[in-house]
């Protein structure tokens, strides 16, 4: 009898998979008012965790009011 035991280091850890879907702006909108930010890149870029996906998003300045661009959209997995 062969038993294989497989041990991860850390069972809880999760990945992220590039996905090429496009992000219309309904959908960003919705991750923008319902998501949860998870961290800032450099203090300038939030990503926004929603729905089992993590958004990059990118704030620009559109004359005098501010935008927020949904710029990628990674597909959360557990290891």
């Amino acid at each position: 009898m062969l038993i294989i035991f497989s041990l991860n280091t850390n069972p809880s850890s999760v990945s992220e998979i590039e996905t090429n879907s496009n992000i219309n702006s309904n959908e960003c909108l919705e991750v923008l008012e319902k998501g949860n930010m998870i961290n800032l890149i450099e203090g300038i870029y939030p990503v926004i965790v929603y729905n089992g996906h993590s958004y990059f998003i990118q704030t620009d300045y559109m004359g005098g009011n501010k935008a927020y661009i949904c710029k990628s959209k990674k597909k959360l997995i557990t290891n």
